[in-house]
């Protein structure tokens, strides 16, 4: 059967699903450009409000350092404020305190003892809180005993030349060795026994004193002081140190009467000078056992005089009564001594001289006396002691010493003779 061509004509081809999807719904050809348009925009207007949020942001985390920095200045210039004021601090007082002091080291070997290493050391701490108020201190390190202590730790109020006020630990004015103890100071090891049996030192007390110098002339003048202080004890002992168990130890007073010591000098021409003191006061809180002294100490330093001026003489002599004491009822006790200072010119390239300018040799000679006198049947004690010493001082306040004792008694060392070296500096 003949087909007719038009029954053959080819058919416009069908729309796809997609395209009569679209077709009927033109609306949704109309949303979808503005839709991924949109979509498109919304990056843009999210990262335009980061970036105006950042810009509003920026300021202030860039202010930030500038406030730290800031805050860091502020307390740097503190730091430097506080340290300009310590330094201040620390200059005034390097300016208006010395710190020193002095040590020695010692070794005896005396018949019937064992041989012994002694020791000590002190700090000296002095300055001026005004032009008229100074003050000073001397601290005995406890060295070998182990306790430490004040020997001296007073004030001064400077009013005139003649007449002062010093108050706090002072040390006792009753005799020129009290007074000048210091180890580097001294030609021998050992004290003199009025200085370790008679005279306690060293004695310093709880008081108060005025004090002054008046000169007369150019080349003569006079030195006093009188303290009021808590005053001695009555622990005395008549076979191991008199009175020197009887000082307070910067205790209370035991009896509540102050006792009164003190010493006055004359010197000339720096050269001579004598020496007087006293003292007067209660020992016992109960019936009172009154302790009375009397010092008079000599120092002699020819100058000038060929021969003479290379010595040196010095001497003590001390007495105390105890009234209502029969053990001790009467402690005296001196001492004389010679020194002659010499250099010979043999030693001036050698290692003891080239060094230093003024290196010394003193040869030493003394003689002590003491005795401790009892109401009791025990009778008195008595010793005698002859010492002679060399010793060398490379500078001033370095010294080697070298002595022999020859002893003979009962009170201290007995009859036993020995050797004492010792080394002293102060700085």
């Amino acid at each position: 059967m003949a087909c007719s061509n038009s029954s053959f004509r080819r058919r416009p081809p069908m729309p796809s699903s997609h395209t009569l999807w679209f077709a009927r719904h033109s609306s949704i050809r109309l949303l979808l450009p503005a839709t991924i348009l949109g979509i498109l925009m919304i990056p843009t207007w999210g990262f335009g409000a980061q970036e105006e949020a950042s810009d509003a942001t920026t300021p202030q985390i860039a202010n930030k350092p500038d406030m730290y920095e800031q805050e860091i200045q502020t307390l740097k210039d503190r730091v430097e404020v506080l340290e300009t004021q310590q330094n201040s601090i620390m200059d005034d007082i390097s300016q208006r305190v010395i710190l020193g002091g002095y040590g020695a080291v010692e070794f005896e070997t005396f018949g019937g003892s064992k041989t012994s290493f002694e020791g000590k050391l002190e700090v000296l701490i002095a300055g001026q809180i005004h032009d008229r108020i100074r003050f000073y201190n001397e601290i005995d390190l406890g060295i070998p005993e182990g306790e430490a202590e004040a020997e001296q730790a007073y004030i001064d109020l400077l009013m005139a030349k003649w007449i002062n006020l010093r108050g706090g630990v002072v040390l006792v004015p009753f005799g020129k060795w009290n007074l000048d103890h210091f180890d580097p100071r001294r030609d021998l090891t050992d004290r003199p026994l009025v200085a370790r049996q008679i005279v306690p030192t060293t004695w310093g007390d709880l008081g108060a004193s005025i004090f002054g110098l008046i000169p007369w002339s150019p080349n003569l003048i006079s030195t006093y002081e009188v303290a009021l202080i808590n005053g001695l004890t009555d622990q005395f002992s008549t076979t191991n140190g008199g009175l020197q168990d009887a000082k307070s130890s910067l205790r209370r007073d035991n009896n509540g009467q102050k006792a009164v010591v003190g010493r006055a000098t004359v010197k000339l021409s720096d050269q001579y000078e004598i020496g007087v003191s006293g003292y007067r006061g209660a020992s016992s809180p109960t019936n009172g056992k009154t302790i009375t002294g009397f010092d008079i100490d000599l120092e002699l330093k020819p100058r000038g005089i060929p021969f003479w001026e290379d010595f040196e003489f010095k001497g003590e002599f001390a007495n105390f009564n105890i009234n209502g004491s029969s053990t001790p009822s009467r402690l005296y006790g001196y001492y004389a001594q010679v020194n002659y200072h010499f250099w010979p010119s043999v030693f001036d390239h050698t290692f003891l001289g080239e060094p230093y300018t003024h290196p010394t040799f003193t040869l030493v000679g003394r003689y002590d006396h003491a005795r401790i006198a009892t109401r009791a049947g025990s009778g008195s004690l008595n010793e005698d002691r002859f010492t002679v010493g060399l010793n060398y001082r490379p500078i001033e306040n370095y010294v080697l010493k070298t002595e022999y004792q020859i002893n003979n008694g009962g009170i201290e060392r007995k009859s036993w003779n020995g050797f004492i070296a010792s080394i002293a500096w102060l700085f």
